[in-house]
């Protein structure tokens, strides 16, 4: 295996260095306090989704352009970056996510209010994908889908046993699949590439996104602690 990917899967996040992961495998929280947590994943979502799917495009149209990826690459990752909205095959991952607030107010057209902390961490995520040339941050996307198929699974076994049901967990079954995909992809395209890429650079990237997945997961323990009803967290636009 090639260094690379040895170096990214390193970087994994341990449920244990999770608060949220780890209280919700210790069986602490309900169904309200989960839904708390999971506004913290709209924030992230709905703030930064579709500005980074742009940034990931923008650096893939400059590479093609300079012959670094080939026309073929190209398409693969362009296919892989709108698997996030509706394809032929599935609804847009948003509206999955919005699955998990069924039986509250919150569906599509009711955003997050502005919260400080989740915008510094949001703000840091997008500078990530700013600073990255294309091939780190093909390596942070990768390490991110490649991590996220297990604790999609750990989320859909935990919160079924929370009383929620399977159409609900679609974004968490979705990913168990999709992310394999997109990081094998990704993966492949990183060692054919593998004489473009500073190793010395994607460890201090791929490090400062998982610092990102560790601070979004402090949060949700945050929230999932808060007394407010889910719907106070959310204004309709």
């Amino acid at each position: 295996m090639s260094n690379i990917i040895s170096l990214i899967q390193s970087k994994f996040p341990k449920i244990d260095e999770m608060p949220f992961l780890s209280a919700i495998q210790q069986g602490k929280f309900g169904r309200k306090e989960i839904l708390n947590s999971e506004v913290v994943e709209l924030y992230r979502a709905l703030y930064t989704r579709e500005k980074i799917q742009n940034i990931y495009k923008d650096k893939l149209k400059e590479a093609a352009d300079k012959n670094i990826v080939s026309k073929d690459e190209l398409g693969l990752m362009t296919e892989v970056i709108d698997d996030e909205g509706e394809t032929e095959d599935h609804i847009d991952h948003l509206d999955m996510r919005f699955k998990l607030f069924n039986g509250t107010e919150v569906k599509r057209g009711y955003f997050p209010k502005f919260n400080d902390e989740l915008q510094k961490i949001n703000d840091e995520w997008m500078s990530i994908c700013q600073e990255s040339d294309l091939f780190t941050l093909m390596s942070c996307t990768a390490a991110i889908e490649g991590w996220y198929p297990d604790i999609s699974t750990f989320f859909e076994k935990e919160y079924s046993k929370r009383g929620f049901n399977k159409d609900e967990l679609e974004i968490f079954i979705a990913h168990q699949d999709a992310d394999v995909h997109h990081s094998e992809s990704q993966n492949n395209i990183l060692l054919k590439n593998i004489d473009k890429i500073d190793i010395d650079v994607v460890d201090k990237m791929v490090t400062r996104t998982f610092n990102t997945s560790k601070a979004y997961d402090k949060m949700k323990l945050e929230f999932a602690e808060q007394e407010n009803s889910v719907e106070s967290y959310f204004e309709k636009r």
